[in-house]
Parts: structure tokens; sequence; C-alpha cells
């Protein structure tokens, strides 16, 4: 596996720092500014642990975009690296990433981390599918914990559906895990699904979900597999009312499972202000073999960022725990 960035750093603690209209493309209005002065962060727990390999997904809801999302970058700044800084978490899938300097900013405050954005020109076809609207199209990325995994080969896929995925196609990411234990080979495939609660757009979601089934079943039929994102629709029922989730097909395989879909059971959110849980890790077998059984977590870090939804992000990081072979 030829390796990307793998530079071995120490695992570190948590950091001693201060620190969506969901999916929409730029031409939809921004939402409200905060004032600049109105947040303080309070002493963020770790939720990872050394024992289990721990995986989030985040929409950062436009991050280094200045027209979009929190009117306060350098607020939002602090508030993301608090937070994966003092999570503790091994490999973290984020969503609305506009701006690499901004997610290089993030990365140089996070000592033990490197990460990957969509239209880095080491991931095949990002730049070509990632860099719309003036290059401040809404991106995929990975941050992961340099102690814990290594990354490899990194690809643009099902390009040949990019309506379907509005305009947005799936990241992925080959990995190796617990790469100074196990060294597990395993892939992540990073997802933003198409927005909006209409039927048309649930329609793009199933074909999307359709898609990636076939591509997955194919290139990935025995792989550990992670699809982490923001697929903007629920998995026990649709977000548009009386309609099926779109992700059936993978919610009635075998060989899959969403490791969050007790999260969407009991009725929480992954979001400040809807309903649904619309954030989401999709497990291969191979994967939800090594899952923690009620790990899954929409971890409510408002508790400890003041005006949390309109400083820093209106999702909630959605986390899962798993235990390697040979842990």
């Amino acid at each position: 596996m030829h390796l990307l960035r793998s530079c071995a750093l120490p695992r570190l603690g948590a950091l001693a720092l201060l620190v969506h209209a969901v999916g929409c493309q730029p031409s939809d209005a921004p939402p409200a500014r905060p004032d600049s002065a109105a947040s303080e962060v309070a002493s963020i727990p770790a939720w990872g642990s050394d024992a289990t390999f721990d995986v989030g997904t985040w929409n950062v809801d436009w991050f280094g975009d200045s027209g979009n999302g929190p009117g306060d970058e350098a607020l939002q700044l602090r508030g993301l690296r608090e937070v994966i800084g003092a999570a503790e978490v091994d490999l973290w899938a984020l969503q609305e990433v506009v701006d690499a300097a901004a997610f290089d900013e993030l990365l140089a405050a996070l000592p033990g981390y490197d990460g990957l954005i969509a239209d880095d020109p080491a991931v095949a076809g990002g730049p070509e599918w990632y860099r719309d609207f003036g290059d401040r199209e809404q991106k995929l990325a990975l941050i992961w914990r340099t102690d814990a995994v290594e990354v490899g080969a990194a690809r643009i896929v099902l390009t040949g559906e990019n309506h379907a995925f509005a305009g947005r196609p799936p990241l992925e990411v080959e990995l190796r895990l617990d790469p100074e234990g196990s060294s597990i080979e395993a892939v992540a495939v990073l997802l933003h699904g198409k927005a909006s609660a209409d039927e048309e757009s649930r329609g793009r979601r199933e074909r999307a979900a359709q898609a990636l089934h076939r591509h997955l079943t194919a290139t990935r039929p025995t792989a550990p597999v992670w699809v982490l994102g923001d697929f903007n629709d629920d998995v026990d029922t649709s977000i548009v009312s009386g309609a099926a989730s779109p992700y059936r097909v993978f919610v009635d395989a075998p060989d899959w499972s969403f490791a969050t879909s007790a999260l969407s059971e009991q009725g929480l959110s992954s979001t400040v202000g809807y309903a649904d849980m619309i954030d989401h890790h999709l497990v291969s077998d191979e994967a939800a073999a090594w899952y923690v059984d009620g790990s899954a977590e929409a971890w409510r870090v408002d508790r400890w960022i003041d005006d949390y939804g309109r400083t820093t992000t209106d999702h909630y990081p959605v986390l899962t725990r798993y235990t390697l072979p040979g842990r």
C-alpha cells in the first residue's frame, strides 16, 4: 500500500486550548451571524480510549467560508480544534470543509494528527471533482491519529453518478489500522448525501445508495469498510414523510449494518435544529464484528461550547467504537 503523509508522532492527550442549512450549495442564503464574542469553551472530556478504535463523522458547516455558516471563522476554528483535540478519536470524517488553508490551519493545531481534503492533488480525481463554485465547494475531508492509522491510496469514486450525489461523489481512502500492532487493511468511504426533504431529493439519495452498494460489492467484497458522513436522511424511515429510507439497499443487506441505527430507533437527532438522525456510520460485516455494542453516540458537545449551533456547526459529532483483533 502506498502511504500518504504518515508522520509517526506520539499519542497525545487533550489539547489545552480555548477555543447547515444541511448540505446546501453556495447559492443558498447563509444563516444568521453570531456575535464574535458570544462563545466560550469549557473543558471537553476525552471520548476515545487506547483500548478501542474510535471513529467519528462531523459536518462542520461551511468551514472556511466567510459568507456561509458561522460568521466568525476564527471562533469556528477554535471550536473544531478543541473538540477534535479533546476527543481522542482515531479517525474523523468531515463534511463541508470549504477552504484548504483553513483545513491546514486546523491540522496545524492538532499535534499527533494528519489529514487529507478531497481536492488534494494526492486524491485521484480530487481536483477535477471538488473545485467548483470558484473553488468554494463543500469538500469531504479525513483526519486521523498518526499512531493509530496510516493512509494509503485515495480517490474520488462513482463520478458517473455525480448528479445523484449532489455534485459531491464519495471519497474512498485505503487505511492501515493500528500500524504498530495488528496492521489491519481497511477502507473508509466519505459521503455527503443530497440534501432536502422532497421526493426528488430522496430519489437521488436512493440512486446514490444503490450505486454505492454495487460499487462496494464489486470492489470491496471482503474488506472492513466504514461509510461515514452526512447521509442527509435517516435509516429507519425517510425524512420525506411516509417514505422508506433511501438507504434500504444497505439496511436490508445481510453483509452491511448501520452502527448508528439505534440512535434513529431512539428518536435522537444529529443536528441542532432537525428532528432526525441524518449523520451515520455504515459498516461492512467485517467491521461490524468489532463494533462495541451500544457505543454509538450523537456527542452533545454543545454542553461545553456556548451558542454551539451558531458559532461552531449545526451538526453534532457522531461517534462509534470498535475493538480491533489483537487489542
